[in-house]
């Protein structure tokens, strides 16, 4: 059981640091498209408020990605949990009753 969690522990992270550095670089790829149409005086106000309304959306949804991570992660130590409950009551169930104790004689 230690290595299902440890293994739900890796991916979970690789997810988390994964996206965070996918959305960074998302970020400064789109930065420089926005810059450029920036410098273009008419275009910097609406080009503005579109990357920062496209800035909103990135943080949206990698975030999303991020927070279903962390629910999934939840739910699957959760189940974890259960199968190890249920392994454990299964071997309890699986151990013979004691034998009898051997009556004295006097």
């Amino acid at each position: 059981m230690k290595r299902w969690r440890g293994l739900k522990s890796l991916v979970q992270d690789v997810v988390e640091h994964g996206t965070t550095a996918v959305e960074g670089v998302h970020r400064r790829t789109a930065a420089v498209p926005f810059a450029l149409l920036r410098k273009i005086r008419p275009l910097d106000a609406p080009v503005r408020r579109i990357q920062a309304l496209h800035d909103l959306t990135l943080s949206v949804s990698y975030g999303m990605v991020r927070l279903v991570n962390r629910v999934v992660g939840k739910t699957v130590d959760v189940a974890l949990d259960v199968v190890e409950q249920r392994s454990g009551e299964a071997r309890i169930r699986d151990v013979p009753p004691p034998a009898p104790l051997p009556s004295s004689t006097r």
